[in-house]
């Protein structure tokens, strides 16, 4: 792992996101195609619309909204065939659509890049258990599927998501599911 993500990783679990995103445009600015940087900060900005504890002061919750739509942007320009892009893509806006523009629109073209992750990843248990749990209505073979991939989910999490920073925590927190 790149050491000055390790560094922002420890500055997002001080809860000093200021300067974490100071350390992230820096990162970017020298480094603006590395797909690892761009990932987590689009969950940095992400996680920021719902900082409840009011410690990122650098946006107010408008500009914020622009600046993550301008990474998404940004993502789907140059990562689209990443699998990763496309599912942490598509999860954000499943999760918060109207953060990103039209609601109902949005809300389908995310379950499209979850479906899309999960294609270009078949084997990733992750992909295609969040994709089967954002599918409204599913049948048996699909609820079967979903309650079979959820045991292997934590394991993929533990081995790939591990450490701080607020994209591994997040992980952690949300899809071990026992």
């Amino acid at each position: 792992m790149n050491q000055n993500l390790e560094n922002i990783f420890k500055l997002e679990s001080e809860e000093k996101y200021n300067e974490a995103y100071f350390q992230y445009k820096s990162l970017l600015n020298s480094n603006p195609i590395n797909f690892e940087i761009c990932k987590y900060y689009y969950f940095f900005l992400w996680s920021m619309i719902e900082d409840v504890n009011g410690f990122f002061t650098i946006y107010n919750n408008e500009d914020l909204s622009k600046e993550l739509n301008k990474e998404l942007k940004f993502g789907l320009k140059n990562f689209e065939n990443i699998p990763e892009f496309n599912f942490i893509a598509g999860y954000t806006i499943t999760i918060f659509p109207y953060e990103f523009g039209d609601y109902i629109e949005l809300e389908k073209y995310g379950k499209q890049l979850l479906f899309k992750a999960s294609k270009l990843e078949p084997n990733n248990v992750l992909f295609k258990m969040v994709f089967f749990g954002s599918l409204e209505n599913t049948n048996d073979e699909q609820k079967k599927e979903y309650n079979n991939l959820k045991s292997k989910v934590s394991k993929e999490i533990l081995e790939n998501y591990f450490g701080n920073g607020l994209l591994n925590k997040y992980y952690n927190q949300v899809f071990i599911r026992k």
